[in-house]
């Protein structure tokens, strides 16, 4: 074994190799040793903590949230939320129409809440990259910013998911950086990003239950009425009541499609009442619940789109003689507080389904049709 390693060593070519080897090998095991100890240095230096110090405890004095984003070469979008002094919010720029509670609570919790994780860069040049450039610079990024008066209170800028989108806790994870600072994060938490006004809205419409809806009537106070009824609340199917000799229903499924379709709806757009005049001799729908109440809805509009005003209003007649009226009372007028100052924009399928004709919704009656003969005594 000596006598190899003597050889080896009397050999010049061969020396040189081993010593360079030793050589290569000595500085790999510095370069692991250094990345290893550069990595710890991070890990244990950095510690996340609140993007926004101290923001969780002032979220009571926030009365408005402004969301801007790019339009591209038309500039940007602004979404206002503004909390008026019952505490209720409300979204500007459909003439403070409510907005989704819920929504503002998670953006509110949201932004208090956020930690900046893993820093990442503090280059402008790289901030594309990440979805941080402004809106103003037509950027991807959505500003988010929360006020006490004209005072602000935070700004954020809100950029891209990464790839790997939650931690290891499973928590959101997004690119973030705080409105005019260069230095850019890996943020923990979520918040809404929504970019159309219209999404803030508070999504709560017509909610009569179909348990309690006992006649819809379509162009009501025209000379050709549609009166669809339940003969009780125990009656699963709607009928068309009023039905002209010579014709018959085209199905049950149709007619209770058509009863019912208001009651599951959503709505595409709001404005205030004033906006909008509707015709006297528009469509008009009426609904009527077993006990007591009365839905009328006008409609009108061009283009294509059809609007809805709401009255509601509660009448011992429909719920029979000696009826208590309370809670009816009590329904009418919750249903005008929430509807009666607004026009809506009905979704194209329930504007179709509430303007259907008695033609629409019967065809000419065949022999199948016929009532079935009773048996001789």
């Amino acid at each position: 074994m000596a006598g190899s390693l003597k050889s080896i060593w009397e050999n010049k070519a061969l020396r040189n190799l081993l010593l360079l080897a030793l050589a290569t090998l000595v500085v790999l095991i510095a370069a692991v040793i250094a990345v290893v100890n550069d990595q710890s240095s991070v890990r244990t230096s950095f510690v996340p903590h609140p993007l926004f110090e101290g923001l969780n405890t002032r979220l009571d004095r926030v009365d408005r949230i402004v969301y801007t984003s790019s339009r591209g070469m038309s500039g940007e979008d602004q979404v206002v939320l503004t909390k008026g002094e019952d505490g209720t919010w409300g979204v500007e720029a459909r003439g403070g129409y409510p907005a989704n509670e819920e929504l503002v609570r998670k953006t509110l919790l949201g932004a208090g809440n956020m930690e900046a994780y893993e820093p990442r860069t503090a280059n402008p040049d790289w901030h594309r990259n990440l979805g941080l450039m402004k809106p103003e610079d037509i950027g991807s990024s959505i500003r988010v910013e929360f006020f006490r008066a004209d005072e602000r209170l935070a700004g954020l800028l809100v950029g891209k998911m990464p790839e790997r989108a939650v931690d290891v806790k499973g928590e959101g994870l997004i690119y973030v950086r705080r409105d005019g600072e260069d230095q850019s994060w890996l943020a923990r938490g979520r918040l809404p990003l929504h970019r159309n006004a219209v999404e803030w809205l508070d999504p709560a419409f017509v909610d009569i239950k179909r348990e309690n809806l006992a006649r819809v009537t379509l162009w009501a106070g025209t000379e050709n009425p549609v009166i669809i009824e339940r003969a009780g609340p125990e009656a699963q199917d709607f009928a068309i009541v009023n039905m002209p000799e010579g014709r018959a229903t085209r199905g049950a499924p149709i007619v209770n499609k058509v009863a019912t379709v208001l009651l599951d709806a959503s709505f595409d757009d709001v404005a205030p009442a004033e906006t909008l005049e509707f015709p006297e001799d528009g469509p008009r729908v009426v609904l009527e619940t077993f006990n007591g109440v009365r839905l009328s809805m006008r409609m009108g509009g061009q283009g294509g789109a059809l609007w809805a005003k709401f009255d509601a209003e509660a009448d011992p007649a429909l719920a029979g003689d000696g009826a208590d009226m309370t809670e009816a009372g009590k329904r009418a007028a919750e249903l005008n507080e929430r509807l009666a100052n607004w026009t809506y924009k009905l979704p194209q399928d329930v504007g179709n389904q509430l303007t259907q004709t008695m033609d629409l919704l019967t065809r000419e009656a065949g022999p199948a049709d016929a009532p079935a003969a009773s048996p001789a005594p």
